[in-house]
């Protein structure tokens, strides 16, 4: 009889052998994201005082921003299920269920700002500030919004990972 609470063998779990660079890319990602979503919220600061000095690379940090975040988002995807069972399921809910709860949080803020990042990266494109100053405010909260929740998320996915990391 096979016993139900055994763990998989590593190839039931997918890509569970490339988690550790798996890992290490999401980390990677993490970083060039908060580094590019921090300087494009500061940039916003002369966007909403109508002081437009330094455009493309502020559309460039824009672009950064929305290239980061879709790649640290899917190599996110693809290490979850080796989080899903082998630090969640067999750790994090019997023993932390508050970082189990932090990392849904986590995760639904940044499938939400998905959407917004990408919006930001295209405006990015096309936005004329210094003629387009109705828009200006709106692209300075999305800024705003992304650089919040990459913070948020970043911070809690390392308080999560403490805990138990992906071993």
């Amino acid at each position: 009889m096979i016993d139900p609470c055994a763990p998989p063998p590593d190839q039931a779990v997918f890509l569970y052998g490339l988690r550790r660079l798996l890992l290490v890319l999401h980390a990677g990602g993490s970083i060039v994201l908060i580094g590019a979503a921090t300087h494009h919220a500061l940039a916003m600061r002369h966007y909403l005082r109508e002081r437009f000095v330094a455009v493309a690379r502020e559309k460039t940090w824009a672009k950064v921003v929305a290239v980061a975040y879709v790649f640290t988002y899917a190599v996110g995807a693809l290490l979850y299920p080796t989080y899903r069972y082998h630090v969640r399921g067999l750790y994090l809910d019997r023993h932390a269920p508050f970082y189990a709860g932090l990392f849904d949080v986590k995760e639904v803020y940044a499938s939400l700002t998905l959407v917004v990042a990408l919006g930001l990266g295209a405006l990015a494109f096309t936005l004329r500030p210094a003629e387009e100053r109705w828009l200006v405010r709106v692209y300075a909260a999305m800024s705003l919004i992304v650089c919040a929740v990459v913070w948020f998320n970043v911070i809690a996915g390392l308080l999560v990972a403490s805990v138990r990391g992906i071993g």
